[in-house]
């Protein structure tokens, strides 16, 4: 059974919500990171805030920085593996609580901090679809794809060789077909064409 869960939290509450969210808990079941900022931004695995990630930036290459601060100074961001998803945003207007958190998925990784949503999922229907990322994989290196159109380079934390890497997003729809949520659920290597 999935779960919606969403609040407005303050920095810090959010802060020890992502603390409590161990990235080992299920090694079979690895986290990824999403982080965006006025600075920079980062697409990583997910180590826990006590461990660090590649921090990107425009016209330089990655750094590595401390989770924790990258979290704090974040606009945006998510943070999911197969069973779920957790997404936040920073909306200054809203005052000291605005950290507006949303977790959709199939294993509860938030308990009561947010407030339970998921009366709202029973008319939708998931559906799961899946999205190539930029890039095509180099020979510099197993974590780096380029996209020369663009041009830049991309570290995505998948494992193994590919020469191409697909999002698979789930999709909530209602029952004329309208997308009402939708989930970062996996990243996959793929080692065919961009249009398989």
């Amino acid at each position: 059974m999935a779960c919606l869960k969403a609040a407005d939290l303050t920095r810090d509450r959010f802060l020890e919500l992502i603390a409590r969210l161990n990235p080992l808990a299920d090694a079979s079941v690895p986290r990824r990171i999403w982080l965006e900022a006025a600075d920079g931004w980062a697409f990583d695995w997910w180590g826990g805030i006590d461990h660090d990630l590649r921090w990107c930036g425009a016209g330089r290459e990655p750094i590595e920085q401390r989770t924790n601060g990258c979290l704090s100074r974040s606009t945006a961001g998510r943070l999911f593996a197969p069973d779920g998803e957790l997404r936040w945003r920073v909306i200054a207007t809203l005052g000291e609580t605005c950290w507006r958190t949303v977790f959709l998925g199939d294993a509860d990784w938030v308990g009561d901090v947010l407030e339970d949503c998921s009366a709202v999922l029973k008319t939708l229907q998931p559906e799961r679809e899946r999205y190539y990322l930029w890039g095509k994989q180099t020979e510099a290196g197993p974590d780096e794809w380029i996209e020369l159109r663009i041009p830049h380079r991309f570290r995505y934390p998948v494992t193994g060789s590919s020469l191409h890497v697909r999002a698979v997003v789930e999709q909530w729809r209602d029952d004329v077909g309208e997308p009402h949520f939708f989930r970062l659920c996996d990243l996959e290597p793929v080692s065919g064409g961009s249009d398989a």
